[in-house]
């Protein structure tokens, strides 16, 4: 029967499932219903978030109103972050059908060819470049023609921001001036150079999972989506996952999964799932007097994210959205172009281009990332208010790519209602310091060439006066910010490591009939952004099921 997505049938908790996945985000979104047109057994998508069609989750700029809020999103923050003066850094996660896809910024990055070349030298075959370009083609739809070797037929729509204004134009002239060439489509295995961002739009529209994979799945018979149900546990019997327990409305039940729990959780709720289900650090769950089902030291560590610190520069002969935040004069005309044309800066979460950088010789992929914001605040996105400055700005954001550092996210108790401890360690490492500050100092480089500085009026944070290595590094204390790019916590790894959570066909080590599909299983960050790779990770994990059910 196809499920109305609105309720939860009686139904389901009285009947036994072939495939129960735990999620509905990016990931678990692509899995299902990749899983269920394959026609070869029932399929349970749980999601804990409520069906919502508000209509800031389409629009691609309502990203400010959508994370100030707890409509759809789950608001996580982590513990005090040592090197970022003691801050604890706010992460939204998505709570809705579709997960973080209706409120992430759309970027459309495959990742870094040789990062996946990384992956397959760690006895993971299947994850180079060339065995996920299957995946990325079939969920992609881009019907640039330029592109070689994109998707035209996939279910997500992605499309190059426009128009390319004047200040997007200088941001890629200044990089090309300083040895960051343009190119015309990052994804077609070209990674490095500067471009204009790719984005997960239809028709100025924000394209997330929902529309491209949970609204078709809905109309197979074999398909059901249960919102508004929060997984609290996996059942076990014998280390083979055997079903999940659930909660609705204070009332706890059981539902039984005749083949496979696939877990769908995200970096975060992916391991406290696990945990929670007595699968992790024996000891760890012994203290909190949790019974043990399966010791996996790997669980909830190799926690990796991107640190984001902007470069603000105070703007003239330029409009940007700090104008349309502040002024109706703005939003009248950038909501007549939107109505019109579908484009401009309604069409977009703020960034426009970026470049993909190489600062050591000696390195041969790029490992750092400039990206340009049309707009400059004075918060360090402060998860209760959205302000900006009253003047034009623009900022160029930095991250490194490949971060050293490594975090962890841990259970405090029992309790499935409690949120997890989460330790990010943002620049833990030295490495990542001395890329931050390498990092910085080319944003400022870009800034100055002439492309764009004849936009830039003074740069206001953190202000030319901040200039040594402690006083950068201070400042970027003060208000680096999650480029929303967790990952790591489930980690692929073959039999012989004993850190890894499940192996390259996604099988968790260790246990029958349970998979991590999602950000979680990556060893390594592949991607300037990561939502493309984890819809990929969930397409392959269709694969990966039906061929492993068949053996």
């Amino acid at each position: 029967m196809a499920a109305a997505q609105s309720s939860v049938p009686p139904a389901i908790f009285a009947r036994e499932w072939d495939f129960i996945v735990a999620g509905a985000g990016s990931s678990g979104a692509a899995l299902a219903a990749r899983l269920a047109q394959k026609q070869i057994g029932s399929v349970l998508l749980i999601e804990a978030g409520m069906p919502d069609n508000w209509h800031w989750l389409r629009i691609p700029i309502g990203v400010a109103p959508v994370l100030l809020g707890d409509r759809a999103v789950k608001r996580y923050f982590t513990e005090a972050e040592a090197h970022l003066g003691g801050r604890r850094i706010f992460w939204p996660r998505g709570r809705v059908p579709g997960g973080s896809s209706r409120i992430n910024g759309m970027i459309w990055a495959r990742g870094d060819p040789a990062e996946y070349a990384h992956w397959a030298a760690m006895d993971l075959p299947g994850w180079d470049y060339d065995s996920l370009l299957p995946y990325f083609q079939s969920i992609e739809r881009y019907d640039d023609p330029r592109s070689r070797t994109r998707g035209r037929t996939g279910p997500v729509h992605v499309s190059r921001y426009s128009p390319c204004d004047p200040l997007t134009q200088g941001f890629l002239d200044a990089c090309a001036r300083l040895g960051m060439p343009t190119v015309q489509d990052y994804n077609d295995g070209r990674y490095q150079g500067a471009g204009v961002l790719q984005l997960s739009t239809r028709n100025g529209l924000r394209c997330s999972t929902k529309e491209a994979f949970l609204d078709p799945a809905l109309r197979l018979d074999n398909f059901c989506l249960a919102s508004g149900l929060a997984v609290e546990r996996i059942m076990c019997e014998h280390r083979k996952a055997v079903g999940v327990i659930v909660r609705r409305d204070g009332v706890t039940h059981a539902i039984k999964a005749r083949a496979e729990v696939i877990v769908c959780g995200g970096a975060i709720q992916s391991p406290q799932l696990l945990q929670l289900s007595g699968i992790g650090d024996a000891a760890r769950l012994s203290q909190l007097a949790l019974p043990v089902v399966h010791h996996l030291a790997g669980v909830g560590a190799n926690l990796i994210d991107h640190l984001h610190v902007r470069v603000n520069v105070r703007a003239r002969n330029v409009r940007t959205v700090n104008e349309l935040m502040n002024g109706w004069p703005a939003k009248v005309v950038e909501g007549m172009r939107f109505l019109l044309h579908r484009d401009g800066m309604l069409a977009t979460a703020t960034c426009t281009a970026h470049a993909l950088a190489r600062t050591r010789d000696d390195d041969p992929q790029a490992d750092v990332k400039l990206q340009l914001h049309n707009l400059t605040s004075p918060d360090a996105r402060d998860p209760h208010r959205y302000v900006l400055d009253p003047h034009p700005g623009f900022s160029v954001g930095v991250f490194q790519l490949r971060p050293h550092s490594r975090g962890s996210v841990q259970i405090a108790s029992g309790d499935p209602q409690a949120d997890p401890l989460i330790v990010a360690n943002y620049l833990a490492d030295k490495r990542d310091r001395e890329a931050l500050l390498r990092g910085l100092r080319l944003a400022r480089k870009v800034i100055q060439q002439p492309d764009l500085d004849r936009f830039a009026v003074e740069e206001i944070r953190p202000g030319r006066a901040v200039v040594d290595d402690d006083a950068l590094l201070a400042w970027a204390g003060t208000c680096g910010s999650t480029s929303y790019h967790p990952v790591g916590t489930c980690r692929m790894g073959g039999d012989a490591d004993a850190a890894a959570v499940v192996d390259h066909r996604l099988r968790v080590h260790g246990m029958n009939g349970l998979r991590v599909a999602d950000a979680s299983i990556m060893p390594t960050m592949p991607s300037s952004n990561i939502n493309a790779a984890c819809i990929a990770i969930g397409a392959k994990a269709a694969d990966l099921v039906a061929e492993d059910l068949r053996r």
